[in-house]
C-alpha cells in the first residue's frame, strides 16, 4: 500500500510541479493552482487521524512523500502543512487554510520542537533533491561527448559520480532515521544526526553536480540550478550541520556520557526499524 501511496504522490507532483511551474513561482508567480492540486489530492491530511478525516499515518510513513517534494523542488511548505494540520487535529482544532509553516503551530509546539521538526523535514528534502541531481549528473555524463567519447567514460567523472552516489545514499539513510518515529514527532538524537549528515551531503552533491555539468549547470534555463540552490539553502535552514552535530554530542552527554561505541550501538538499535 505504501508503495502505491508514494507513487501516487510522485505522479501528482510530476504533473503539477514541473520545472516551468517552479520557475514561475520562484520568480514571484502565484501558488494558488499548485496548492489547490495538492489540497484536493488529500495528501496534506496524511498525518491527521482517520477519525478526523485523515489517513492516520505516522511520521515514518510520510518520509518518502517529503523526499518527493525535494525531488520535484516543490516551492511550497507541504511537509510543514501536513504536520501542522495533524497537530491541530490532535488538539481538537481546525487548522488554517492554505500552505502553513510550523510557526502556525507556535502555541502547540515549543521553539526547539519546531526547529527539530524543521531539521527532520530538511534532511528528507535534501535526500530527495540529492537523488535528483545524481540522476541528472549520470544522464548528462552519458549524453555529453568530449574527444569522441561520453564524459562518463572518463575516470575523473566516474569518481565524481561515485562520490555523489555515496552522498545521496548517506542523505537518504539520514532522512529515514529522521522519519523513523511511529508518531508525528521525531526522535531528537536521530533527527539531529540526520540533519548533520544530510547537510554535509548537500554541499558535496551540489558542488559535484556542477562539476560534472560544467558551465551549463549554472545557467538559469537549465534545470540543475533549481535543485542545487535548494540543496544549499536547505542545508542550513534549520541550523548548520555543525550545529546539529553539536546537538548529537549534547544528547550523548545528557545520556551520561557513555563510551562512544556504546552510544553508537544505542543509536543503531533505535534506528533498527529501518
Amino acid at each position: 500500500m505504501h508503495d502505491e501511496f508514494e507513487a501516487a504522490f510522485d505522479t501528482l507532483l510530476a504533473g503539477v510541479c514541473t520545472p516551468d511551474a517552479v520557475r514561475r513561482i520562484d520568480a514571484g508567480g502565484p501558488t494558488d493552482a499548485l496548492w489547490q492540486a495538492l489540497h484536493d489530492s488529500g495528501f496534506a491530511d496524511a498525518l491527521v487521524p482517520e477519525a478526523q478525516g485523515g489517513a492516520g499515518l505516522a511520521l515514518r510513513d510520510v518520509g518518502p512523500l517529503v523526499q518527493a517534494c525535494g525531488r520535484h523542488a516543490l516551492p511550497l511548505p507541504f511537509a510543514e502543512t501536513m504536520l501542522v494540520r495533524a497537530l491541530f487535529a490532535q488538539a481538537g482544532r481546525s487548522a488554517p487554510d492554505g500552505p502553513l509553516s510550523l510557526d502556525a503551530a507556535a502555541d502547540l509546539l515549543a521553539a526547539d520542537e519546531r526547529r527539530l521538526l524543521q531539521a527532520a523535514i530538511h534532511s528528507a528534502l535534501i535526500a530527495g533533491a540529492g537523488a535528483q541531481v545524481l540522476a541528472m549528473a549520470i544522464a548528462h555524463a552519458q549524453q555529453r561527448v568530449q574527444f569522441g567519447k561520453p564524459i562518463g567514460t572518463f575516470q575523473a567523472v566516474q569518481h565524481q559520480l561515485a562520490v555523489m552516489a555515496e552522498q545521496a545514499c548517506s542523505a537518504r539513510m539520514a532522512a529515514q532515521m529522521a522519519f523513523a518515529a511511529e508518531g508525528i514527532r521525531p526522535d531528537r538524537t536521530l533527527a539531529a544526526m540526520a540533519m548533520s549528515v544530510a547537510g554535509e551531503a548537500a554541499a558535496v552533491l551540489a558542488a559535484s553536480a556542477h562539476a560534472v555539468h560544467g558551465a551549463i549547470g549554472v545557467t538559469a534555463e537549465f534545470d540543475l540550478q533549481l535543485y542545487t540552490r535548494r540543496l544549499l539553502a536547505w542545508r542550513t535552514a534549520a541550523g548548520s550541520p555543525g550545529h546539529w552535530a553539536q546537538q548529537v554530542a549534547r544528547h550523548w552527554q545528557a545520556a551520561g556520557g557513555p563510551p562512544a561505541v556504546d552510544f553508537v550501538l544505542a543509536i543503531t538499535a533505535r534506528a533498527a526499524v529501518l
